[in-house]
């Protein structure tokens, strides 16, 4: 059995469950580390980095469903750590593991660095109604602006939305604007964090866990290094 990182502080524990919130605790937690990378704006990557036609998508869900390993991604828009991963990580583990039906991965909002973050996840839990997060999150990834900037606007996601193949944009924005989809949204810092915190010391993105069949997720922090991850996960498929 693989081991999972325990043992969070005792006072963020009590600071979780008094209901004190998860980017606050985080902040105290972890400083400067939670931002891996430069606050300068990113350079804009205009075509798609990896191919994703053929591989089935279920929500917030890519690959096949009887694949036995799952990999769950707990991530930020605006994290210049995760555009990272996307970029240069995402695409070698896509076309090694997912298109191969090894291994699906699963996407968990963590929108804890501002009001972008909460709005970039409102519309990607809307594209996931029309399985499309995927496509939308990396594209959304090459054209990350400065954090906090108002960089996610309308415009921006209309313009890269419609290019995605099967995507309804008109849909997109209405489920975006709906009642449940800005709940779900604006609860998924507490409840992500909740759940990263009974796996990880420190609160941070991109984060991942490796989850075999039914059996309880671990930590792997191999999120910059192909290479590592690559031996992770064929670690997980000998189970």
């Amino acid at each position: 059995m693989r081991p999972t990182v325990q043992g969070r502080p005792t006072w963020l524990k009590m600071a979780l469950a008094l209901g004190i919130g998860v980017a606050a605790a985080a902040v105290l937690v972890i400083g400067s580390q939670v931002l891996r990378g430069t606050k300068s704006t990113p350079g804009v990557v205009p075509r798609p980095v990896v191919n994703l036609t053929g591989i089935p998508e279920n929500g917030t869900v890519l690959g096949k469903p009887s694949a036995k390993v799952s990999l769950i991604e707990f991530a930020d828009q605006q994290c210049p750590g995760c555009r990272y991963y996307t970029l240069n990580v995402f695409p070698i583990l896509v076309n090694d593991f997912v298109r191969r039906g090894k291994v699906k991965m699963e996407y968990q909002g963590f929108p804890f660095i501002g009001p972008d973050s909460v709005k970039g996840l409102r519309f990607l839990l809307a594209a996931a109604k029309q399985n499309r997060l995927w496509q939308l999150q990396e594209a959304l990834y090459r054209y990350q602006g400065r954090e906090n900037s108002g960089w996610i606007t309308d415009e921006l996601v209309r313009t890269l939305a419609a290019k995605i193949p099967a995507l309804d944009v008109g849909k997109l924005f209405a489920d975006a604007g709906s009642t449940a989809i800005t709940k779900e949204a604006s609860g998924a810092e507490q409840k992500s964090g909740n759940e990263m915190s009974k796996y990880v010391d420190q609160l941070q993105t991109p984060t991942f866990l490796v989850k075999i069949d039914d059996q309880k997720p671990y930590y792997v922090n191999v999120a910059f290094d192909a290479t590592a991850f690559r031996a992770a996960l064929d670690d997980a498929l000998k189970d």
